[in-house]
């Protein structure tokens, strides 16, 4: 297994156990009224970015629409393995610019894509010839301001590839607002889908660490 990917593993498991071991209660926040919040309107039309190529967000942006709003201006997008050359050349076409080539070495979901910039404004452009890219476009989510995004299973496995610290809160925040039934459709997409024998059983401990962290007195009385 990659060097790079063990850390990533590594630092799921350092950022689980120090969370659960600690086991915090409560954020005092009522989840119920965050999660009703309106979401930043955001400056993206991905019809006329995209046409007819399937296409989602994911990253920061997606995980508006199943946690409380992160603000974040990086703006991600993951589209069709097949497409992948159309999507970029409409982009050219459409005034954005090519940044670089975006590499991704230490994760297991066959990544690749580009980095466009077009007024200041930034666009990475994903996709992967693995079935899990085919079968998340395939279903249609979408956030509250009706922004196509990725769905709630693939994008967990996104951040449980990525580990970064950032992406770990994302998994408490938004894993933390499901009941078991849900967590466990979520972890069957990680079963199905995902190489790291470990990653199922990751997002029932991300799961509770959330639920702890969302727990407050009321919940109790």
């Amino acid at each position: 297994m990659h060097s790079a990917f063990q850390t990533a593993a590594l630092r799921r498991r350092f950022y689980l156990d120090v969370g659960l071991r600690k086991r915090p209660m409560g954020s005092g926040s009522a989840m119920d009224i965050l999660m009703q919040s309106p979401r930043e309107k955001l400056s993206i039309d991905m019809e006329s970015l995209f046409g007819d190529i399937p296409a989602a967000i994911v990253g920061g942006v997606a995980t508006r629409a199943y946690s409380p709003e992160r603000k974040t201006q990086d703006i991600d997008v993951l589209v069709e393995h097949e497409r992948y050359q159309d999507a970029t050349k409409r982009l050219e076409q459409q005034g954005w610019r090519k940044v670089r080539d975006l590499i991704f070495t230490a994760g297991l979901l066959g990544l690749y894509g580009s980095a466009w910039l077009k007024d200041g404004q930034k666009l990475d452009v994903l996709a992967t010839d693995q079935p899990w890219a085919a079968e998340a476009l395939s279903q249609k989510a979408y956030d509250q301001t009706g922004l196509r995004v990725i769905g709630l299973p693939y994008l967990v496995m996104m951040k449980i590839d990525s580990a970064r610290g950032i992406d770990q809160g994302d998994l408490t925040r938004m894993l933390g607002l499901l009941d078991d039934a849900d967590v466990e459709r979520v972890v069957a997409v990680v079963k199905r889908h995902y190489g790291d024998p470990h990653g199922a059983e990751d997002v029932r401990q991300y799961a509770m660490l959330g639920k702890l962290e969302y727990w407050t007195a009321e919940d109790d009385a």
